[in-house]
């Protein structure tokens, strides 16, 4: 079911980017000959008003055939200097209908992420997050390395605010490192009641694309459920427990669990059940393949729910914002990132759309509208500017087309476009190859 979820929610984008293509087409009086929902074999199909409906065997987008996309071909094939304008084809409106078609698609896209962001605004939401104190990585892991760490930073130091844009919880901290990476940040710490400046250069991971600090996010070591049949459970762990030490070694947060469960086999716990001074021991043998079986508590945090007015002003914040952070990944898909492990294919998008739409709504309705609408806002801005790069084949290069027409005020020479789109299709068989290697990466870690 995660990969039909998945299918039927990329599908609705490209449903909706090819439906407002068939409707500019009409206001611009261009024939569409066809307009298909879903693709492949024609299950069904009813011709009105010389437009071929149909509905395809693959339940995932659909396209729209207008009058006259032919032409292009016909003018190659007869050598002729120009393509034919018929009436009521693509090619036989002004060029600025054209590219007013084109851009539609693209434009339905923002919309639609629009939309998205404004539903979540009014909706609200629940979210899960430590707070904004850190544990610096290479304490935990060996060998890391942590640009916190090496700036000043230390564990224990409450990130209250970055770029003096202030932070209140770990996922904050995330965010904002995340989306700027080999910036020099300005990260201001509360450490013993004082705060504290460093400017910390922060480094690009190249396995993800995105920013990275080389902090944890520190959680209290109390219990909030235990698995059945776990080894927790049957050594007598119970939920609201607090752990003191594991081996005699303080603990302070769930790293030093991990810590501890990586160096040792034996486990010696001391806790505090129930908040009062009645300490109690519990001894485990604890195998590393094995799953321990304890939870711990996170806090939840709710996202302000918005009326109306305010619910439209945040759609167009976080849909600029979404732009604006789109423009800047694609930049550093120039600066030596693993193109494989940062660059999602087909498949995987699918699944981890499906995903999230499985793990949301089995969460609750709200849960599962809020983070659906938010991945595929995503995806519609990435549709967006993929699809206005100014590249023949795409919607942009049909644009760049028409414009340059408009310009000198004649047509095109069809083999200048012709040759021209070989460009176009290097550039698409590249994006489909790294987008290739990285569904096969991801199935083969799956």
């Amino acid at each position: 079911m995660t990969i039909i979820y998945g299918i039927i929610c990329l599908g609705l984008i490209v449903f909706v980017h090819e439906l407002v293509h068939f409707i500019a087409s009409r206001i611009c009086c261009v024939t569409v000959e066809s307009f298909s929902i879903g693709m492949g074999t024609i299950l069904l199909n009813k011709t009105i008003k010389g437009t071929d409906y149909r509905l395809s065997l693959l339940p995932f987008g659909g396209y729209c055939g207008m009058k006259g996309e032919s032409a292009f071909q016909d003018a190659l094939d007869k050598k002729l200097p120009f393509i034919p304008k018929e009436e009521k084809s693509f090619y036989g409106v002004h060029p600025l209908k054209r590219a007013f078609i084109a851009f539609s698609g693209p434009a339905m896209n923002v919309i639609f992420a629009f939309i998205a962001f404004t539903i979540i605004a009014l909706t609200g939401y629940t979210y899960y997050s430590a707070d904004n104190r850190i544990i610096l990585a290479n304490e935990i892991i060996p060998n890391s390395y942590s640009a916190a760490q090496k700036a000043g930073l230390v564990t224990g130091d409450k990130i209250i605010a970055i770029n003096d844009t202030p932070i209140r919880t770990f996922s904050e901290i995330t965010e904002q490192i995340g989306t700027n990476p080999n910036e020099n940040l300005k990260i201001t710490v509360l450490r013993d009641n004082q705060q504290i400046d460093f400017f910390v250069p922060i480094i690009l991971d190249k396995s993800s694309g995105t920013g990275k600090l080389g902090v944890m996010n520190w959680i209290d070591p109390i219990i909030a459920n235990v698995e059945e049949n776990s080894i927790a459970q049957k050594a007598g762990f119970l939920p609201g427990d607090k752990i003191l030490s594991i081996n005699e070694e303080p603990i302070k947060n769930t790293a030093d669990i991990q810590k501890q469960l990586i160096d040792n086999t034996q486990l010696n716990f001391k806790i505090l059940r129930n908040n009062d001074q009645n300490l109690k021991d519990i001894s485990i043998i604890y195998n590393t393949k094995s799953n321990l079986g304890l939870q711990f508590s996170v806090p939840s945090h709710e996202a302000s729910r918005y009326s109306l007015g305010p619910a439209i002003i945040q759609g167009i914040k976080e849909t600029g914002n979404m732009i604006s952070l789109t423009f800047k990944s694609l930049g550093l898909l120039f600066k030596g990132i693993d193109l494989k492990q940062a660059v999602s294919g087909p498949v995987r998008m699918t699944v981890m759309l499906g995903d999230t739409v499985k793990t949301g709504f089995s969460s609750s309705i709200r849960v599962g509208l809020v983070s659906t609408l938010n991945f595929l806002a995503l995806i519609s801005i990435s549709l967006f500017i993929m699809n206005l790069l100014p590249i023949p084949v795409l919607d942009g290069g049909l644009i760049l087309f028409a414009i340059i027409e408009t310009i000198k005020r004649k047509p095109l020479n069809p083999k200048i476009m012709y040759y021209t789109q070989f460009i176009g299709i290097a550039f698409i068989i590249a994006i489909f190859g790294i987008a290739l290697f990285s569904d096969i990466n991801f199935l083969f870690s799956k």
